[in-house]
């Protein structure tokens, strides 16, 4: 009884593994917010009487295009194609000019998709989502091409 636990221990091979997050902000049809997306899993599926397949398989195969994700904020879970998600253009603005935009005032309303020009930061970008902040104010978050991605005041009436 003088060998312990640690000593009988077997190790199991490495594998490689994916990255817990999908990288980039996707749309949840849940809470209609553009957040992060946590993987959960493959969809497979399995024909009547095939053995089910282990989840982390060995072999470096093709890979299911279509996973299961959760929306970090609200925490519903939906199916993604993967495939389809990668063949989408990203929307960029690289063409956008200040003249172009609508300069930023706290005191506005702006829709998703709407081109602003930040003049205290001297920066054009696209708004890509909205929320309400902890204290019930309404935010936009827009994605800047100097700043990245920033949290601006929407309809803010001040008192």
């Amino acid at each position: 009884m003088a060998k312990t636990a640690a000593a009988t221990k077997t190790t199991r091979p490495r594998t490689r593994r994916r990255s817990k997050y999908i990288t980039g902000l996707m749309l949840c049809s849940e809470c209609t917010r553009t957040a992060r997306k946590e993987i959960v899993g493959e969809a497979r599926t399995q024909m009547a009487g095939e053995a089910p397949q282990p989840i982390d398989r060995q072999e470096e195969g093709p890979q299911n295009e279509n996973l299961w994700v959760r929306c970090t904020k609200c925490h519903n879970t939906m199916l993604v194609n993967l495939a389809a998600l990668m063949s989408e253009k990203p929307k960029t603005h690289t063409t956008l000019t200040a003249a172009e935009c609508t300069p930023y005032t706290p005191s506005r309303i702006y829709a998703i998709g709407e081109a602003i020009y930040h003049k205290d930061w001297d920066d054009v970008g696209t708004v890509v989502g909205k929320e309400v902040t902890a204290s019930g104010r309404n935010a936009v978050i827009v994605h800047f091409d100097k700043s990245g991605e920033r949290k601006l005041l929407e309809n803010f009436q001040p008192q």
